[in-house]
């Protein structure tokens, strides 16, 4: 979903992991809504978002609710294996926060 409404959010992806940080690349599909789609249109490229793995999505996504930080999008991995939630964090900390959970 992407603020509260169905979507596909077609985009390419890639990803470049270290070590210790992942770094990734997306291209959002310009006829698919998205928190993406949005971002490269107001701001044009630059950083979109940081991750944090955790054990719950739905969890820490209730908790950031509850804090006054609403969810702009969700969903499932496109294979299912996992889930993830974008936090609208960017007034208070000038970036978006995702949240990962992997089922795996």
């Amino acid at each position: 979903t992407y603020n509260g409404q169905p979507t596909t959010g077609r985009s390419h992806f890639t990803f470049i992991q270290t070590p210790r940080i992942q770094v990734e690349l997306v291209q959002p599909d310009s006829d698919s809504p998205s928190t993406w789609l949005e971002h490269l249109e107001k701001n044009g490229e630059g950083l979109h978002h940081i991750a944090f793995f955790v054990d719950s999505v739905d969890e820490k996504r209730d908790f950031l609710n509850s804090l006054g930080f609403p969810t702009i999008q969700e969903g499932l991995f496109y294979d299912g294996s996992g889930k993830y939630a974008y936090m609208d964090t960017a007034s208070e900390y000038s970036v978006i926060i995702e949240l990962l959970e992997m089922f795996k």
